[in-house]
């Protein structure tokens, strides 16, 4: 929930957040396999969902969520059907037709139909089926029509509706979010088992100080408030159901978009309307953070067994928190009827009736087959998760709607080798995103040579997952091209893919339920744009045609030596930019600028091109001077949107959340006030770059900030120049050159677009020419080399290739280092040599070489580490090097450590924000980098007992690179590395840690911190 009351929930947040202090929670216990251990059942859904509830119709299991994933929670409405529970198939319902279906829970009735309940922001409707798959039917007849509106219950915001059947049959609704508020709570209302419909008065407008008559008074029979004093920290997602004559209320507390998010509960004795009695938390977030904001969930009974099944944010933890999977654990009871602390789990678990498997159920010739791919975005998304049957683990190639970044489009596939010829009659794809249609075709080959179309379906509209492929076949190798896809924005992407042996006695497609009568045209009428692309080839044929360009204006182009005032300002790629009043072009500081006084607002003769609808990647380009930076002063708009993510307005100012992009949402929105603050009164060339899913802030060439995103642009209307689209926001500075691209510019076409002077009307490109070699000694034993341009510039581009090589010098002390540049066909560009004078004079050595055997007990190390286990040895400012050895460490001879142990080197930032460079073997993390500062990332290497026991922190001004090495001179980057740091002074020193009151030990020597002499 994004903007419901939006002010208010800020105030109540910050001031709750204060109350509690620190710590929200007590963390689970980490337990079972890795995050991306082959076969894990948890998530049990491939995609993002979340406000889950499972419900059991005859003998086929109904999962019933949010469409998540989209940045808001928003899409179809839809529903997840097995006999397994472990083989599921999506299937999209023909309504609502909104796409705010918010924490659907659908229940059967006694005489056989079934009941849908969902809600919109802030607001209840119901719908009626003889199916649980539909179609469906508002009951008050009018499709948006509303039956329970906000505050219905007094002091209750209206939201997460649950259904809650007693024993003698009575009916109860539960609903709240937001619960914390003082005298708020959740509402519970009684059903009327009398109501018949004839009351259809939509609660549209009603409002509990001047209420009227509506189907709501009359489908219940009694409300009461369950106020926050019974239920404690109550947030919103509750769900009650009853055990041996106990009515277990349980709810989710926390912020949704943090590890905070965490499910309590209450119990009564006397009825499903209370009073409760609080009981304590069960679920929360485990103390390595891959199990992170579990919560909003439903409990499942099995004969004797419970179960929960609940959300909990996706291993890559987007900042948003709107990338939600669905999981299961079993609940347990002590004898008195208390629930136990649950242990979540990466493993899962079915429920105890599904325990047997059938042993005729085809084989997945896929599972941990050799899997390669055309291009893959980054390490966390690797093309061996395509095939590990894990639905926490996910391909995604390089880059979204086939943009190669070599100016052309091309199909990126993914290659699985069987290991030898094979028989198989089905190829089953779980895509990234089930709701929305993928374009791609299937082939296949006995030797990797010759290949023979299996599936064509580059003109598929049809959504689903699994997608399902038949035909006998005979091959080694599968490869799947992906030509388009649906939305634009999105990338060729894949949770599984599974490959099924070819079986006479079963087909594989009866693993699924059967939903092929349902009413398609149902779902297509209320859904017209279910089988549309957001964007067509052509479009994007069009976008490369104009080199991508949509802005590009330039003060030069007016530059006549002295101060004029114009009142159009032409745009290069056509088109111009008109206002009332003019714009005065001046020399400011070596260039010629438009000056904008804070009275001027342009507007474009020309909207966004359809290109940049949904998630569009763009970049932006701009040099600005800012005489005196304010909290928020828009340069320019790019949409007129205020929809949730829609909007990209870029900015110069203080405003730490949104002073320099804003998207109109919270996460998504970006503040550099250091870096805006300190160019003040000087030019700054900013970019911004979006590729669908990382967004990043560079200034003068160099990377400020960064973090994923999504958004939904829809490019309606036209651009603005000195202000919001509305007229707000103005910007009292200059601009020298303001350029768009709908698409992502790389790290070296930033490089470039800085350093190239800006009247060039040139499509951004590297050229091959003007490289150097740039040799550093980090420290005496080891250099770090780059591929630089002539300003210095290290050059990082898929254009080029490069290959270091160390060698002695002609002196002693010296090394001569080599670069030898290829390009992506292999062919040798420059060979580029650098001699380098290395000692031990070049640097500040600080020594502490003697072994320092650390332990510690206390779980209380993410909030003070130097009182918890770390040893701060120097304090640094400006740049250095740090690195040690962990020397011995606790098991490592046997393999086996009994507590959870990490050791490494720590910096400590002055906020007391920190990052670890350690080892931590258990859950083969081995390798580990940590920081903890807005949350707790973590970045294992998974090389477990075989870790490196060389690590080093190096900080290059806001930069803190971490590395590992198995002998001390031939370093590796960490994943994850490096991470961004502020202020200019840090502690420095060696950490020893359990995360809880388990004592353990390790042996950490060799520290030294190295920085260059001036």
């Amino acid at each position: 929930m994004r903007n419901i009351l939006l002010p208010l929930m800020l105030l109540v947040s910050l001031a709750a957040s204060a109350q509690r202090g620190s710590r929200e929670y007590m963390p689970s216990p980490v337990a079972g396999s890795l995050w991306n251990t082959p076969g894990n059942l948890n998530p049990f859904i491939p995609g993002y969902f979340a406000d889950p509830t499972i419900r059991k119709f005859g003998d086929t299991y109904y999962l019933y969520a949010t469409t998540d994933g989209t940045g808001n929670g928003y899409g179809p409405a839809q529903v997840w059907v097995s006999k397994d529970f472990v083989n599921w198939k999506n299937v999209i319902l023909n309504w609502p037709t909104t796409e705010v279906v918010w924490a659907p829970d659908v229940v059967q009735q006694a005489d056989g139909t079934f009941r849908y309940y969902y809600c919109e922001p802030c607001n209840i409707n119901v719908g009626e089926s003889q199916s649980p798959l539909g179609p469906w039917h508002n009951i008050l007849g009018r499709t948006d029509a509303q039956l329970v509106p906000d505050r219905y219950v007094h002091n209750v915001i209206t939201l997460d509706p649950q259904l809650f059947r007693d024993d003698d049959g009575s009916e109860y609704l539960y609903f709240t979010t937001w619960g914390i508020y003082d005298g708020f709570g959740c509402g519970v209302a009684k059903l009327n088992p009398g109501y018949d419909g004839t009351n259809k008065t939509d609660a549209r407008g009603w409002h509990e100080q001047a209420p009227h008559p509506i189907a709501a008074d009359d489908f219940f029979s009694e409300k009461r408030l369950i106020p926050n004093t019974e239920l404690k920290d109550i947030f919103e997602a509750p769900f009650v159901f009853k055990r041996n004559g106990i009515y277990y209320f349980t709810y989710s507390s926390g912020s949704c978009h943090t590890d905070t998010y965490r499910v309590q509960y209450a119990t009564s004795t006397t009825g499903p309307m209370g009073p409760f009695e609080y009981r304590g938390e069960i679920l929360t977030t485990n103390a390595d953070g891959s199990v992170h904001g579990p919560g909003h969930h439903s409990v499942l009974q099995d004969g004797d067994n419970y179960y929960i099944v609940y959300h909990r944010h996706d291993i890559a933890k987007a900042i948003h928190g709107f990338n939600r999977q669905v999981c299961i654990d079993k609940l347990e009871f002590t004898p008195d009827g208390a629930i136990r602390p649950i242990v979540p789990t990466h493993d899962g678990v079915l429920p105890a009736s599904l325990m047997k498997k059938s042993k005729q159920s085809p084989v997945n010739l896929a599972y941990g087959a050799k899997a390669t791919a055309s291009s893959t975005y980054s390490e966390q998304f690797q093309p061996r998760y395509a095939v590990d049957d894990n639905n926490a683990t996910l391909w995604k190639a390089r880059y979204c709607n086939n943009y190669t970044g070599k100016g052309t489009l091309q199909n990126e596939w993914l290659q699985i080798d069987l290991g030898e010829v094979k028989r198989f009659n089905q190829v089953w794809t779980q895509f990234e995103y089930a709701t929305f249609f993928y374009q791609y075709h299937i082939d296949i080959s006995l030797d990797g040579k010759n290949w023979t179309r299996y599936a064509s379906r580059d003109d598929n509209t049809t959504a689903g997952s699994p997608m399902i492929d038949t035909g006998e076949a005979k091959a080694r190798y599968v490869r799947m091209y992906v030509s388009d896809t649906q939305k634009n924005g999105h990338f060729p992407a894949i949770w599984n893919v599974k490959v099924f042996a070819a079986s006479k006695r079963k087909d594989p497609r009866r693993l699924l339920p059967d939903t092929e009568d349902m009413d398609l045209s149902a779902v297509e009428k209320g859904y017209p744009r279910l089988r549309r692309k957001d964007v067509e080839v052509a479009n994007r044929l069009e976008a490369y045609s104009r080199n991508y360009r949509v802005v590009d204006i330039n003060a030069d182009d007016y530059a006549q030596g002295k101060i004029l005032n114009i009142g159009e300002i032409k745009n290069r790629c056509g088109g111009s930019f008109k206002g009332q009043g003019d714009v005065v072009v001046e020399v400011k500081k070596g260039k010629y600028a438009f000056y904008f006084d804070g009275e001027q607002s342009l507007m474009s003769d020309f909207p966004l091109p359809r290109t940049m609808t949904y998630n569009a990647p763009y970049t932006i380009c701009a040099w600005v001077l800012n005489p005196e930076v304010g909290g928020i002063e828009t340069v320019a708009e790019f949409t007129q949107r205020r929809n949730d993510l829609a909007t990209i307005e870029f900015r110069q100012g203080t405003d730490r959340s949104n002073g320099l992009i804003a998207h109109n949402a919270s996460f998504e929105n970006f503040g550099a006030a250091e870096q805006c603050t300190k160019g003040q009164g000087e030019w700054q060339f900013w970019t911004v770059v979006y590729d669908g899913y990382m967004e990043q802030i560079y200034c003068d060439g160099r990377l400020v900030k960064e973090k994923n995103s999504f958004l939904m642009i829809r490019p309606e209307g036209n651009i603005t120049l000195g202000s919001s689209f509305d007229g707000a926001h103005r910007f009292t500075g200059y601009i020298h050159s303001l350029q768009f691209f709908d698409k992502p510019l790389s790290r070296a076409e930033v490089l470039l677009a800085y350093k190239t002077p800006s009247d060039t009307n040139d499509r951004i490109s590297f050229p091959n020419d003007g490289l150097q070699l740039r040799a550093e000694a980090i420290t005496p034993d080891y250099i770090r080399m780059d591929v630089t341009n002539t300003e210095g510039q290290p050059v990082k581009t898929g254009l080029l290739n490069y290959n270091y090589s160390i060698g002695n010098g002609p002196k002693p002390n010296t090394r001569v280092c080599t670069a030898v540049v290829t390009d992506d066909e292999g062919n040798v560009v420059r060979t580029l040599t650098s001699t380098l004078a290395v000692d031990e004079g070049q640097f500040v050595i600080r020594r502490h070489a003697e072994p320092v055997r650390l332990s510690s007990a206390s779980p209380d190390f993410n909030d003070n580490p130097v009182d918890n286990g770390a040893r701060v040895l120097e304090e640094v400012e400006g740049d250095f090097v740090m690195q040690a050895r962990v020397a011995d460490f606790d098991g490592l001879s046997v393999r086996n450590c009994p507590a959870y142990n990490e050791a490494g080197i720590i910096a400590i930032e002055p906020d007391g924000g920190f990052v670890q460079n350690g080892v931590f073997p258990l859950y083969n993390c081995g390798n580990m980098l940590t920081q903890v500062k807005h949350g707790r990332p973590q970045f294992p290497v998974q090389n477990g007992w075989q870790f490196d026991p060389w690590i080093q922190l190096q900080r290059v001004g806001n930069q803190l690179y971490a590395r590992r090495s198995a002998d001390g001179k031939t370093w590796t980057d960490m994943p994850g590395s490096p991470m961004y740091v502020e202020g200019d002074t840090m502690r420095l020193g060696i950490y020893q840690t359990t995360y809880t009151a388990n004592v353990s030990w390790a042996v950490v020597s060799d520290f030294v911190v190295y920085q260059k002499r001036n």
